[in-house]
């Protein structure tokens, strides 16, 4: 199927879908996913809601993740907006959606972070009809606009469409929208209690980008180099205003880059504590800005409420952090973790193994940097997993796993559905056997992050998290029986014939509903 530019004005064979103005407002937004585990409120499809409300729309929310799509959700509407990420988890039951959406008659529109990566081939798909790149807030109500035959689809930019000759179409970028105004999320079209019964944070976006170059990072692709950020004055409104609803005990900000903005961040807490608001917030910041911050900072953010930082630490290699463009080095990693120690803030980071071009050696300092920040702070520092790298379509370090190292990237939507993150079989550039060793030393250090959440929690958040009584004790037994083989292996450093990991890992993913 050809993949061109818009030019002109195509004719369209979408004709059959377009509704008299006032025949329809209904439009349904779907958040793909399997069930099971812990959910994270899905602000994407909220803010695209609120965007169609604004404009008169009547948007109905589906949660794959906690709820069913039923035929009975499809009637009367304009379209169906499906919006899903990069994978064996989140693109097969879009797919679902798209074919129980087509035997109704129903416009299919993909959106979310793969589509917005590959949209052209996304909208290639047969089941497909539009696929939106970027921010969807205007796309939704212009493509709503479209189907009620106010507009034609070629005048709506940053989607890709199949015209009536099979061509996929995509009608050229558009600039992002200002992301600076008060919020009001129509939380009340989820099943809110599934998201706080899971989960003890409430989820709110503050920014969009990152003005950072890391070659494994898709943020580049979707966002390009750009931040933007809601005033610190927008974000205690929006605070107040969740708190008087819901009052979540902790508040996750789930921003690539939050402390981005020094200034925004101090402005922020000194008007949380002037305003006297009294909750627990979780943010992510880089290693090299934290590493700088001076303790009077680091005591304002701890007087407003920030109790853990969450950071991306990669690799403890200095070589391999250049390679990949992180802009931080190890000693910023230990540094920064000292500095958690000293003013009582916990961490949580996330480390990578398996990238192009890293030797035994260079693995070894990351597994060796885990044990020095554990040491330095063994309360405080939790690990939230060494996953294998897996090569993310639309960066710089995928471009260079297929050019040189032999990857074969998926050639359509079908082929991504099967795509599995985080898998070895995608580190096409070690064999078997170091393969092996790669999805051990990840499920070892995921089954200790798991451990000890687990232990943190009182008997009480324990079967509110696992959802009973029995499934607490269960949990605790279960994960109970592998600590000492864990603690075992990470200490001589035994990573090969991992079989006890892999039976952990599938009762592991079997309970949070993943493959």
């Amino acid at each position: 199927m050809d993949i061109q530019c818009y030019v002109g004005n195509p004719s369209l064979n979408l004709g059959k879908w377009i509704m008299s103005e006032n025949q329809h407002k209904k439009i349904v937004l779907v958040q793909s996913g399997c069930k099971g585990g812990y959910v994270h409120i899905p602000l994407s499809i909220l803010y695209l809601a609120e965007a169609l409300m604004k404009n008169g729309y009547e948007p109905r929310l589906v949660d794959l993740r906690v709820q069913e799509l039923v035929p009975e959700d499809l009637e009367n509407v304009l379209y169906i907006g499906v919006s899903h990420m990069t994978g064996s988890m989140q693109i097969p039951p879009a797919l679902k959606c798209a074919s129980l959406a087509k035997e109704m008659g129903v416009p299919v529109v993909f959106g979310g972070p793969h589509a917005s990566i590959l949209p052209e081939q996304t909208a290639a798909h047969p089941l497909v009809d539009i696929a939106v790149k970027g921010d969807g807030e205007q796309v939704v109500v212009e493509l709503a606009q479209y189907f009620q035959g106010q507009r034609s689809l070629a005048s709506i930019k940053s989607i890709a469409y199949k015209d009536s000759s099979g061509k996929v179409i995509f009608t050229g970028y558009r600039k992002p929208p200002s992301f600076d105004q008060t919020a009001l999320l129509p939380y009340e079209l989820l099943p809110m209690d599934k998201y706080l019964a899971t989960s003890a944070d409430f989820d709110l976006q503050t920014s969009r980008g990152c003005p950072h170059h890391c070659a494994f990072c898709a943020e580049i692709s979707l966002f390009g180099h750009s931040w933007r950020a809601k005033p610190a004055h927008v974000l205690i409104e929006e605070i107040e205003s969740v708190i008087s609803k819901y009052n979540p005990s902790r508040i996750y900000f789930v921003d690539s880059n939050f402390f981005c903005n020094k200034k925004r961040v101090k402005e922020f807490c000194e008007l949380v504590i002037e305003r006297g608001i009294k909750t627990r917030f979780f943010a992510e910041c880089r290693f090299d800005y934290f590493s700088k911050y001076e303790d009077e900072f680091l005591y304002l953010l701890k007087k407003a409420g920030f109790t853990e930082i969450e950071f991306g630490g990669e690799s403890g290699s200095n070589v391999t952090l250049a390679r990949i463009k992180k802009d931080i080095s190890s000693e910023q990693i230990l540094q920064s973790i000292k500095k958690c120690r000293e003013t009582g803030l916990k961490s949580f980071t996330s480390f990578m193994i398996g990238f192009p071009e890293e030797t035994d050696e260079q693995m070894m300092e990351t597994l060796n940097i885990y044990d020095q920040m554990r040491h330095l702070d063994p309360s405080g520092v939790r690990i939230n997993g060494m996953f294998i790298y897996s090569p993310f379509p639309g960066t710089e370090l995928y471009n260079n796993v297929v050019e040189k190292h032999g990857f074969v990237p998926p050639k359509d939507l079908d082929s991504w559905a099967k795509f599995e993150l985080y898998d070895s079989k995608n580190v096409t550039w070690l064999d078997e056997s170091k393969k092996k060793e790669l999805q051990t030393v990840s499920f070892l250090v995921r089954y200790f992050f798991t451990y000890k959440t687990i232990m943190d929690w009182s008997f009480k958040e324990k079967i509110i998290r696992h959802r009973g009584f029995i499934k607490a004790i269960l949990s605790l037994v279960f994960n109970g029986i592998f600590y000492p083989f864990a603690r075992l292996r990470w200490k001589f450093k035994v990573f090969k014939y991992g079989i006890e990991w892999r039976i952990w890992r599938k009762v592991f993913c079997l309970y949070m509903g993943q493959k």
